[in-house]
């Protein structure tokens, strides 16, 4: 991965029942019996088969959803077998949720996430970019090492201070000592392979701030999330230690866990730097919010005194109760742009128009005078009865 991740705010899609009709998803989590996984299979191409692993024999599935989150990608699916093509080489969280009867217990509800590594390609495994670097009168003479099973056609250098080249083997100048973080991008005709080196040049003993920059990308599925080392390290060893806000740790990236309660946590990933430039180990931390409330209720509406909103999944637009008069409230995407936002109306309730916005999951916040209030809803790409 290449910078920080945004952070993923809960993601909630309905489940869909076996004759294609919008049900209520079974609040009951079930146990390791009932529990449903899933195997892939690597078609080429970055292109993936999923299946499920059915649960034991008496129980079937009545519904399901398959979500496929990494940075900047999301993906969902309500077939059996789903095939997805995913952008190129890195981690993703991939995650199963379905509906389980069980002829003895009746419906639960499992939901099984894992982290799957893609690989780089193998049409594209014999390209591979390299380079090397000699100073020459306070000049750096870059040397370009890369190469393919075919004819490379461009060359693409970010020299980490701003600047830029498509030279092949180019010289540069900087300004400054650094560390600079050097990159090389070599293309052919199909495929494409990057490699980058940190390139320092002032004295021993730099200060920790300017060899340490923490930065943690967070992927979250309804109560389970995915989290990353973003950190700039300079090229220096690190290791990394999360704190979930749960009361549990774990070492290393990326790393996935599971919270068993609803509210808002705060994970943090506590980065160690150490070698040659520096004498001491160097320590700092980032931190970011995590939501893990239940979705809104699905179905029909009346007076109540919590935030509310129906219909879900929505079309043209969504109707919330329970908001306040002149609260300030945001729709934001999974990866937390903002859509939508304004005040809330001094009288009834809040009617946010649906029509432009894309199908998919949506957190909405509600900030009043007595503090946040989160709801989760989903858009439809079709009109809700």
């Amino acid at each position: 991965m290449n910078g920080p991740l945004s952070l993923v705010r809960s993601l909630c899609v309905l489940l869909l029942a076996g004759t294609g009709t919008t049900g209520a998803l079974a609040q009951i989590p079930c146990d390791s019996v009932n529990e449903v996984g899933f195997t892939y299979t690597d078609n080429g191409t970055y292109n993936y088969s999923f299946s499920t692993i059915a649960p034991s024999t008496g129980s079937s599935i009545q519904g399901m959803e398959w979500g496929f989150l990494g940075e900047e990608f999301m993906e969902f699916s309500l077939t059996p077998q789903p095939q997805v093509t995913f952008p190129g080489m890195d981690d993703y969280m991939v995650c199963l949720r379905t509906s389980v009867l069980n002829d003895q217990t009746g419906m639960c509800e499992s939901i099984h996430c894992e982290l799957v590594s893609i690989p780089v390609d193998s049409a594209c495994a014999d390209v591979v970019a390299g380079f090397s670097i000699n100073a020459q009168s306070g000049a750096i003479q870059f040397s370009n090492e890369s190469f393919a099973g075919l004819p490379i056609g461009a060359y693409a250098w970010d020299f980490g201070d701003g600047t830029t080249s498509t030279e092949i083997a180019p010289e540069h100048t900087y300004a400054g000592s650094g560390p600079y973080e050097a990159c090389l991008t070599v293309s052919t005709a199909t495929c494409s392979a990057s490699v980058c080196n940190w390139i320092y040049l002032g004295p021993t003993e730099v200060p920790c701030g300017t060899l340490l920059q923490t930065a943690i990308g967070v992927i979250q599925y309804e109560k389970t999330i995915a989290v990353f080392d973003q950190s700039i390290t300079s090229g220096m060893n690190s290791s990394i230690t999360w704190d979930f806000g749960d009361g549990t740790t774990a070492t290393g990236s990326p790393a996935i866990h599971t919270y068993t309660e609803e509210g808002i946590f705060e994970v943090c990933g506590e980065v160690d730097l150490w070698g040659p430039l520096t004498p001491d180990t160097c320590s700092s931390s980032a931190c970011q919010a995590v939501y893990t409330f239940a979705t809104t209720g699905i179905g029909g509406h009346g007076n109540t005194t919590s935030l509310h909103a129906f219909p879900v999944p929505f079309a043209e637009e969504l109707t919330v109760e329970g908001v306040g008069s002149e609260s300030h409230w945001e729709l934001m995407d999974v990866v937390g742009r903002i859509h939508l936002m304004g005040r809330t109306p001094t009288s009834g309730p809040l009617v946010i128009p649906g029509r432009r916005l894309d199908a998919g999951a949506y957190l909405l916040r509600v900030t009043t005078p007595k503090g946040l209030q989160v709801l989760r809803v989903v858009k439809s790409s079709y009109a809700v009865e």
